[in-house]
């Protein structure tokens, strides 16, 4: 089976090419960015680079679609918010390649955290206080509160504000209707990640962050898998009600005086939870490949918690951002704490793709604040903005009718 894997710049990229290629697959891999370790990968059979995500969602599809009848592939695996781009023009790949993504409406939905927020909490899953920052009053509220975008990801552009008078300050100069004001919950976070197929759950794992880069809180860099009855009830209730296909990913923060666990994000695609659940037993990419390939539902093995990894290259620019800042104390145990977890980056077999990570991680821990944060700038032309990527649709729609 010859396999494109797209969002190569992502350590959960990497790890899917090597499980792909361990299981005898001719094994593709792509980006927008010269600077991704699986393009390094040495089980790759071909590469390339393709259109910025960001910027031209059609362009990036067509070169994808030329791409893949040249080099013949059977199935095509999105890894990152890539998949988003490539659902909302389905029809342009119908026939060509075989792929399961979530639909587009779902995707919007669930990527959009007001949205989503609201539709969580009309299935009884808890939820923080939300409310859009145009209709927020500071004076009738206690803080602390967060601000946060509405359609970001891995916690860019998230600020915590203590006060009414910083509440003013902070938030004079953001977009009323594009941020959202949460009550704030201790950040104690529980990650999940799943894989669905018309409305059940196939496989799942649900893990704690021991570390995240940057440190303040976004990408997981050093996870162990828990069980959480709760969680995994939540993560369920979503995939039914939906009757959801594809990759998805969610975040919780545990009140741990209340004992409740309330939903903060969706991802509707793969995320760093991928080698946790195969350390755990759980194999989604050969799930996913099945999938695809025989349109049935195959039921994966209960999980082995206990388990878990961390991403070396990460763990180095989490270290360095640490110290940059100062914040020694924040090192203490830090060598001790990955005892017995796997390095999902590292590979003595497969060097390449580590050393191009870790250039990358130490360039968006040094350079990164000058492009609008260390998160922001590692993910750079990787992104889809669904809000965008519909105005991008209706403009070039009016303009054929002209």
């Amino acid at each position: 089976m010859r396999v494109l894997v797209t969002g190569a710049r992502m350590w959960y990229a990497i790890n899917t090419i090597r499980l792909l290629a361990e299981c005898g697959h001719e094994v593709f891999a792509a980006d927008s960015s010269k600077l991704s370790g699986g393009l390094y990968s040495r089980y790759l059979k071909g590469k390339f680079i393709y259109p910025s995500v960001s910027e031209n969602g059609k362009a990036f599809v067509r070169f994808v679609m030329e791409k893949i009848e040249e080099m013949e592939i059977d199935v095509l695996c999105p890894t990152f918010e890539e998949g988003f781009v490539l659902s909302k023009h389905l029809d342009m790949l119908d026939g060509r390649v075989k792929m399961i993504v979530p639909s587009y409406e779902h995707i919007g939905l669930l990527h959009d955290k007001f949205f989503m927020t609201n539709y969580a909490r009309s299935l009884g899953i808890s939820v923080p206080r939300t409310t859009l920052l145009e209709n927020f009053e500071p004076t009738n509220s206690s803080f602390p509160v967060v601000i946060k975008p509405r359609n970001l990801r891995s916690a860019e552009g998230v600020s915590r504000v203590n006060s009414q008078d910083e509440f003013i300050r902070y938030s004079k100069n953001l977009d009323g209707d594009k941020y959202l004001v949460q009550e704030w919950k201790n950040p104690y976070q529980i990650c999940t990640m799943g894989l669905a197929y018309n409305g059940q759950l196939i496989g799942n794992v649900i893990y704690h962050n021991l570390r995240e880069y940057p440190e303040s809180g976004g990408i997981g860099t050093c996870r162990i898998s828990i069980e959480c009855e709760e969680v995994l009830c939540n993560v369920k209730k979503i995939v039914s009600d939906l009757n959801y296909s594809g990759f998805i990913s969610m975040d919780f923060l545990h009140d741990r005086n209340s004992n409740r666990y309330y939903l903060v994000d969706v991802n509707p695609r793969m995320s760093p939870g991928l080698l946790v659940a195969y350390t755990s037993g759980v194999d989604m990419v050969s799930a996913y490949i099945d999938l695809v390939i025989k349109n049935e539902v195959i039921r994966l093995s209960p999980l082995e918690i206990g388990n878990g990894t961390y991403t070396t290259a990460m763990e180095i620019g989490w270290f360095f951002s640490t110290l940059f800042k100062g914040k020694f104390g924040n090192l203490k145990g830090f060598f001790r704490s990955r005892k017995k977890l796997k390095d999902d980056s590292w590979d003595v077999r497969d060097p390449a793709p580590f050393f191009v990570m870790l250039v990358s991680m130490l360039y968006t821990a040094i350079f990164g604040p000058l492009k609008g944060g260390q998160t922001k700038s590692f993910s750079l032309g990787a992104t889809c903005d669904i809000e965008s990527l519909d105005e991008e649709e209706d403009f070039n729609e009016k303009r054929q009718v002209v």
